[in-house]
């Protein structure tokens, strides 16, 4: 193949890259623009702020839908931890000790701490380690408990599946790649069994 036409995919995406990077008005080139008559200009004005509107509206949606979904969430985690939802299992008391964590720009031991969670709940816990203090981000739902979850990704968090085990307790060693960079930490994991309902009538 010719040179010259190997160079042609590589020039054509240059162009459409430079393309995307020039000056726009409305929308539409700055050569397009100078080159448009009056009516041409109003008539992209007008285009321009029509998709403007509809792309306001439509993250205007998605904000409402996500706070919904939020609230709903919100509801149906209180109703575990009072007791009027849920299941066995729904609702656990996770206790970490032993093991370090990076805090403070270095490796430090962890103190004990404890704390609950419902299931499909996500939350900050406070954490010590030799006079220093930060928050570590844990979740738990559908049986999956994620510990030093990262900012934005569930990726690198300590993870452990529903365990039978769980119903008595049970203790795992666990290490994570979030922000803590927990090592050799006893997680301690029970059930909090719901509270006894009175019978239908």
């Amino acid at each position: 193949m010719p040179a010259t036409l190997r160079l042609y995919p590589a020039l054509a995406f240059l162009a459409l890259l430079l393309a995307a990077c020039s000056p726009r008005i409305y929308g539409v080139s700055e050569e397009q623009w100078d080159a448009m008559g009056e009516a041409e200009r109003v008539e992209a004005i007008r285009a321009w702020e029509s998709v403007q509107k509809a792309r306001e509206a439509r993250l205007q949606a998605e904000a409402e839908q996500e706070a919904a979904l939020a609230a709903e969430r919100a509801e149906r985690v209180a109703a575990i931890r009072n007791g009027q939802a849920g299941l066995p299992g729904d609702l656990i008391r996770v206790s970490l000790s032993g093991g370090t964590l990076r805090i403070g720009g270095r490796e430090r031991a962890l103190e004990p701490t404890a704390f609950t969670l419902a299931s499909g709940e996500s939350r900050r816990i406070e954490v010590h380690a030799e006079r220093y203090r930060s928050e570590l981000e844990v979740a738990f739902d559908d049986g999956l408990l994620l510990i030093d979850l990262p900012r934005h990704s569930r990726t690198g968090a300590a993870r452990l599946a529903w365990d039978g085990a769980w119903m008595q307790g049970a203790e795992t060693r666990i290490d994570s790649e979030g922000p803590h960079r927990l090592r050799d930490v006893r997680a301690y994991v029970q059930v909090i069994p719901p509270p006894l309902r009175a019978p239908r009538r």
